[in-house]
């Protein structure tokens, strides 16, 4: 019996992991950081609270917000907010906007594996370019003229 629950606890862990949902990421919190530093975290807050509230059309001003001010500021947190208006745009099915913005996440990712592991990142780096071969597949609600 004992074994059985083991086994049921695995299966359902796996199941769990290869549909987890990514979500936006949180800016690390630094100490001494600067007026501009608090506007970005401020702003990529405010975008994951409208993303879970599923306001995606204020996610996406926010984090388009976060993001041109860490650009002009040379942020280390582009990265993040990067991404996280990747799946902004990705979540209104703004798919091939959203391949800027994630590849830039990959670019300033500063290592954050949540970021460089992220399949829906993958998926539109390499779908939305044939010179790139592709071994992750589009995720359901993605239709790509010409991948059937």
């Amino acid at each position: 019996m004992y074994h059985l629950i083991i086994l049921f606890l695995f299966i359902a862990t796996s199941i769990n992991n290869a549909n987890a949902i990514e979500l936006p990421i949180l800016l690390p919190k630094v100490e001494g950081s600067k007026n501009y530093d608090l506007e970005i975290s401020t702003l990529n807050q405010k975008g994951i609270n409208q993303f879970n509230d599923h306001i995606f059309d204020k996610a996406r001003e926010s984090f388009k917000k976060a993001m041109l001010l860490a650009m002009q500021f040379r942020d280390p947190g582009l990265g993040i907010v990067s991404f996280n208006l990747g799946l902004t745009l990705h979540k209104l099915n703004l798919h091939e906007n959203a391949v800027k913005p994630f590849l830039q996440a990959k670019k300033y990712a500063r290592g954050n594996r949540v970021i460089l592991d992220s399949k829906l990142l993958r998926f539109h780096e390499c779908g939305f370019n044939p010179s790139i071969p592709c071994d992750e597949k589009p995720p359901s609600r993605i239709h790509i003229e010409g991948s059937d």
